[in-house]
C-alpha cells in the first residue's frame, strides 16, 4: 500500500520563490527515484505544500535520507521561519470513489 505524505514549509516573509525555486532543482531527482508515485508542489504565496506519495515505506525511507532530500534542505537552510511540518497519512475514501481519493496510480495517454 502507498504512503502519502504532505509536508508543509513556511517561508520567510518574502522567500516562498526561492523555497518553490529549490523545489524546481531537485524535483526532477526525486521524481526518479524508486518508488515515487507523486511528488508535487502547492503554495498560497507564503507556504508551500509538498504532497508526495511513495510506493512503500522503504522508498520514503531512502528518499529521506538520499541525497536530494539533503540538497533541498541545503537550499532552503535560511529560508524558512521553522523546520517543516510533516504528516504521514492513510487514506479515507469518501463518497465517489473517484473524487474522494487521490488515485494509487498515474496513467498516461499517449
Amino acid at each position: 500500500m502507498s504512503v502519502t505524505v504532505v509536508a508543509l514549509l513556511t517561508a520567510k516573509p518574502g522567500l516562498a520563490p526561492r523555497v518553490i525555486d529549490s523545489f524546481r532543482e531537485v524535483s526532477p531527482l526525486v521524481h526518479e527515484e524508486p518508488g515515487c508515485e507523486l511528488y508535487a508542489a502547492h503554495t498560497d504565496g507564503n507556504v508551500v505544500i509538498m504532497v508526495e506519495r511513495w510506493t512503500t515505506r522503504a522508498d520514503l525511507d531512502a528518499h529521506a535520507a538520499g541525497a536530494p532530500l539533503a540538497r533541498l534542505n541545503q537550499l532552503n537552510a535560511d529560508l524558512l521561519e521553522k523546520p517543516y511540518d510533516v504528516w504521514f497519512l492513510d487514506a479515507v475514501p469518501l463518497g465517489d470513489p473517484v473524487k474522494g481519493i487521490i488515485p494509487n496510480s498515474r496513467t498516461h495517454e499517449d
